[in-house]
C-alpha cells in the first residue's frame, strides 16, 4: 500500500470529506512524518493518513494484513499514544471513505460516529434473525 507517489488527489478529496464533517485541516509539510492531514475542530483533533487501494475490500478482510506498512508508520509517529490516529481508505471504484482508528495493538473500523455525522455504509452488520430461530 505504501508504494508509489503520495496520493495527492485522494488527499484533496479527504480534505473535502473532513470539511463536510466540520473539521478544519492542516496538511503535513514534514516529509519524514508519515501522515497526510492534521484535522481538528473544537471538540477533537486527529492525525490522518490517506490511502487508496485498487482492489475491493472484502468484509472479512484483516486490516493488519492489508495495511501492514501504513499501520507500522502510524504507530511509530512521535505523538502521545493516546492521541487519535486514523487511516482513511477508499478503493478506486468506491465513493465512500472507510475510517480506521489505529491503536497500539489493534485497528478498528469506525461504523458510526455521531459527533461527525459519519456512517460507514460498508460496516459489517449482524444478520437479522427472528426471535426463536
Amino acid at each position: 500500500m505504501t508504494r508509489g507517489q503520495k496520493p495527492v488527489a485522494m488527499i484533496g478529496e479527504a480534505k473535502k470529506f473532513a470539511e463536510q464533517m466540520g473539521y478544519r485541516w492542516q496538511e503535513n509539510t514534514q516529509a519524514d512524518l508519515g501522515y497526510d492531514l492534521f484535522i481538528f475542530k473544537p471538540e477533537t483533533a486527529c492525525i490522518v493518513r490517506v490511502r487508496q487501494t485498487r482492489y475491493r475490500i472484502d468484509p472479512e478482510n484483516c486490516y493488519e494484513d492489508l495495511l501492514h506498512d501504513d499501520l507500522r508508520v502510524m504507530r511509530g509517529l512521535p505523538f502521545p499514544h493516546w492521541f487519535p490516529k486514523e487511516i482513511w481508505i477508499r478503493t478506486q471504484h468506491e465513493r465512500n471513505w472507510r475510517r480506521l482508528r489505529v491503536y497500539k495493538e489493534i485497528v478498528s473500523e469506525i461504523e458510526w460516529w455521531q459527533p461527525d455525522g459519519y456512517t460507514n455504509p460498508y460496516a459489517r452488520q449482524a444478520p437479522y434473525t427472528k426471535r426463536g430461530e
